[in-house]
């Protein structure tokens, strides 16, 4: 299987206090769960990437963020800022993700999307490294 080495598109926290990309995750390599396939809600094992939600969608639901809200097309729920949940579990999460969007996907894990923050859920701020 090849895995590409790129910036993640998310990050998957898993209860232990360790972060994975989605390059991980959403190809089965880990978690268990996933017995080594690739995640029925990805893209050929790729995260599925994010949209605004649509209140006319026949999937949207509140749970999921308010209408124009960015969104992971596999997301269940979401879950304020990972921040909110710091010390839930005695877990400890690094300042530079805090402010992140926290949701739990269909699959039950906990992600974050690098650049989409809870402040302003519309936009997605990336920064160019120089």
């Amino acid at each position: 299987m090849n895995i590409k080495n790129t910036e993640p598109k998310a990050l998957f926290l898993s209860p232990d206090g360790k972060i994975y990309p989605d390059s991980l995750i959403c190809t089965g390599i880990i978690p268990a769960e996933l017995d080594g396939k690739p995640c029925p809600y990805s893209q050929n094992g790729q995260f599925p990437g994010i949209k605004p939600l649509n209140s006319e969608d026949p999937t949207y639901t509140i749970d999921k963020g308010k209408a124009g809200d960015l969104c992971p097309t596999c997301a269940k729920q979401q879950l304020a800022h990972l921040g909110h949940w710091q010390g839930y579990r005695n877990q400890n999460f690094p300042e530079e993700l805090r402010s992140l969007r926290l949701f739990k996907c269909r699959m039950w894990f906990w992600l974050v999307v690098p650049g989409l923050h809870d402040h302003d859920p519309t936009q997605l701020l990336l920064f160019v490294k120089s």
